[in-house]
Formats: structure tokens, C-alpha cells, sequence
């Protein structure tokens, strides 16, 4: 016998107090067969204004509502256990997954107020019994789903891009997560989700994404989180030995970290100019590992920068150059440095024949003079141009490598500058 049960049976989910000449009433439009999660919302009420009112409520939408059941009847407390997927018949086992039960002695008619349910924590210090108490006591014909770790990559895909990235998983291989419950380590930075996978984009600076630089490389990271509405701070230690423990549990003990990692010397190159006169055939090349671009302006204030299609700039020799070294994007953590620029008379960074302008972070030409720039992310430098005697007639190519730092890091060789250069 029961106090009081919520069971699925021939297609209708009922809501029924005891047994023998027990009542019940039943919503016949509650269940649907289409395996996709379904929130739903069982509500009564046996006093008050409400005496005897309930309804039935699916992802937000009011199904079925009853009224004069069980008036003024009261749930008797400390009866016995609380069986989740259980009744003593067999007949009304229960075959599926559940997941974020909580159980309120709170009345509730809106859709607003179903809508929070939807959004509460696992471990909600306003239920009577919350999902956490259940999986803390599960036992018998059971699995408790351990959302990442039973997955491989092969689900898995992360792309990386210049200013975000973006990681998807594959809706039928975590058949028991909840789109709309999933998000990033900013709770605010939540899931979109398709008929086939579930996708977050961020970009490298939001989201609470952390970085992490080594000598040559910058790593951004976030987790996603299974549930972003279970609240750590409602953990405790208090049943240290059951199935599983929620007390004092990290973001990363429960999510699927993913990250991004990027080179911090990238490259670039241009065909920047032709002396006048010249005969020049243009064979543009490049390579970027993050979205660094050097760009030409036409003086000293870097007002007007050079479109496409005036490249190579026409100059006579010894008119000066204006270049700027930029990283694009939402990067307001980092700062740059040129660490060499290199002339050369065609696409290949390696030629034979080259001219050094800036070497090892210090300038290596003497015409080379540095530009002042409110932007961390960027540096500007001049020089006077020039041409190859070996071949006069040649488009000159920048190619140009930048060392990428952490912006507020005052030990770095951005920071630094041209304190390291010899005086």
C-alpha cells in the first residue's frame, strides 16, 4: 500500500492517494512516446483557497486540471519510505530515466511558478525531498548516469576560431542530458541545442573561460556543465558512504572540460609595396594560427589604413612605411609584441634574399621608429622604404611574427618592450 503515488500506466499518468478505495484522477494527454525529455509539473492542494484544485503541466504547458479531489485531506508524515520507480506490484515498475525530481509542500498555479521548477536546483533547500536525496539512496535495478564520463571524443567536436569557439555533442550519445539545463561555467552562458546536437559558443574572453600561457602557446578553457541549476553551496558531507556524495563537489568534478589552444608566435604576410616604376606581379600569401594581420596606413596617425586592392602600396624609395601589428577580436587579455619583421623580394619567409627590421623583439634596421597605440593588442612601427639591388624591380613582402602575452602580466615581453633591447 502507498500514501500517495505518480505512475504512468496503459498510456495515462495518474495521481492517486492509497490503495484499496483509494482515489485517483488521471491525464490522458500527459505521455508521449517520442523519446525526447519532458518536464513535468504534478500539483494538489487540500486546503485553502485551492482546496481540492490541481493540474498537470508539460514543458510549461497546463494538460489537464482537476478540481473537489481529496478535499481537505492531509498527506500523513513519517509513514514509511519514499520509492522512486518502485510499487510493490510488478505491473507498475518503471522502465526509462528520470532525472531532477524535486518534491515542494507549496501550491502551485502559474505558469511562471512552473517555470522556476524548471529551473530549480537538484539540491533546493525549499523542496521537501530534492533529486539528490533520491540518487544518494539508489539501490536495486538501477544505474546512476555519470553525464561525461562512458562518452568518447568520437561525440565530441570542438571548433576553435580566432575570437570564440564552439564545442557540440551529439544529442544521441547523452540521451540524459536536458538541453535547456546546460550551460558554461557562467551559468548565464547557456546551451542552444538542434534536432541532433547540443552546441555552446563563447568567445575567448567571456563565459568566465580561463587562460593559461606556457612559453609558446595560450590555452583557453571552460566546462560544460550538466545542470547549471544544482547549486554546489547547497552541498553538504552528511551522507559521506552513500552510492554517490554531493558534498563540497568542484565545477570540474561533475563537467566536461574543453579547450582551445593557440600559438603565441603567429605569422603574417603581405605584399606591402613596389617602388615606382616597377614592373611587380602580385602572389599574395599567408598563415595565420589566430586572426593576426599586419596592416599599412597611409601616415603617422593611423587614421586610414590601405583596402585591399591598393596593395602594394606605390612609394619612392625612402618614403616611409606605416605598419600596424594587430590581433583582431574580442581579446582584451592580451597584448602584442613584434618579435622579427622580415623583408623580402617574394612570398617566402625564408628567402635567400631578405632585409631584417625587427629582430628578437628589438629593431634591426635604423630607420625602424615605434608609434604609439592605446591598444594592447596591437603595435605600430615605421620604416623608410627600400628596394633589393639583386632585384630592383621586385614587390617587397613583410613578414611579420608576433609574440602574444597575457595583458596584465608586467613580467612579460610585451610589457617589457624595448627596455630588453641594447641602448
Amino acid at each position: 500500500s502507498f500514501v500517495l503515488g505518480l505512475y504512468r500506466y496503459r498510456g495515462n499518468l495518474y495521481l492517486r492517494f492509497g490503495t484499496g478505495n483509494s482515489r485517483y484522477t488521471a491525464c490522458t494527454d500527459c505521455i508521449s512516446y517520442d523519446s525526447t525529455w519532458k518536464h513535468i509539473v504534478v500539483t494538489w492542494s487540500g486546503n485553502g483557497a485551492a482546496n481540492g484544485i490541481g493540474a498537470f503541466w508539460v514543458n510549461g504547458k497546463k494538460i489537464h486540471q482537476f478540481s473537489n479531489f481529496m478535499k481537505d485531506h492531509v498527506i500523513p508524515s513519517n509513514q514509511g519510505p519514499v520509492y522512486l520507480g518502485k510499487l510493490d506490484s510488478s505491473s507498475y515498475r518503471f522502465k526509462g530515466e528520470l532525472a531532477y525530481l524535486n518534491v515542494y509542500a507549496v501550491n502551485i498555479s502559474t505558469a511562471e511558478q512552473v517555470r522556476e521548477l524548471s529551473r530549480a536546483s537538484t539540491d533546493d533547500p525549499a523542496a521537501v525531498m530534492s533529486w539528490a536525496d533520491f540518487v544518494q539512496g539508489a539501490h536495486g535495478e538501477v544505474a546512476l548516469v555519470q553525464e561525461f564520463d562512458i562518452y568518447t571524443s568520437s561525440y565530441i567536436d570542438l571548433e576553435c576560431r580566432a575570437t570564440n569557439m564552439t564545442v557540440y555533442l551529439t544529442r544521441s550519445a547523452f540521451p540524459h542530458l536536458i538541453p535547456e539545463r546546460v550551460g558554461l561555467i557562467d551559468r548565464g552562458c547557456g546551451a542552444e541545442y538542434n534536432e541532433t546536437h547540443v552546441y555552446i559558443t563563447t568567445n575567448l574572453d567571456q563565459c568566465k573561460t580561463k587562460i593559461t600561457y606556457t612559453n609558446t602557446t595560450a590555452e583557453y578553457s571552460n566546462y560544460i556543465i550538466p545542470d547549471i541549476f544544482w547549486d554546489p553551496a547547497n552541498s553538504s558531507d552528511a551522507t559521506p558512504n552513500a552510492v554517490i556524495n554531493r558534498g563540497r563537489l568542484h565545477v570540474e568534478d561533475t563537467s566536461l572540460k574543453f579547450h582551445c589552444t593557440y600559438p603565441l608566435l603567429s605569422h603574417d604576410t603581405i605584399p606591402a609595396y613596389a617602388v615606382k616604376t616597377s614592373n611587380f606581379d602580385i602572389h599574395e600569401t599567408g598563415h595565420r594560427e589566430i586572426d593576426f594581420k599586419i596592416e599599412l596606413y597611409h601616415d603617422a596617425n593611423y587614421t586610414q589604413q590601405l583596402k585591399k586592392h591598393e596593395y602594394p602600396l606605390r612609394v619612392d624609395t625612402g618614403e616611409r612605411v606605416y605598419v600596424k601589428a594587430v590581433v583582431h577580436g574580442d581579446n582584451s587579455r592580451m597584448a602584442v609584441w613584434v618579435d622579427r619583421c622580415v623583408a623580402t623580394p617574394n612570398p617566402d619567409p625564408e628567402a635567400v634574399t631578405k632585409h631584417n627590421l625587427i629582430l628578437n623583439g628589438c629593431p634591426s634596421d635604423e630607420t625602424i621608429q615605434y608609434h604609439n597605440s592605446t591598444r594592447k593588442v596591437e603595435q605600430r612601427f615605421s620604416f623608410e622604404s627600400f628596394r633589393f639591388n639583386s632585384v630592383p624591380s621586385a614587390v617587397v613582402y613583410l613578414h611579420c611574427y608576433i609574440d602574444v602575452c597575457r595583458a596584465d602580466n608586467e613580467e612579460s615581453r610585451c610589457s617589457k618592450g624595448l627596455d630588453l633591447c641594447p641602448q
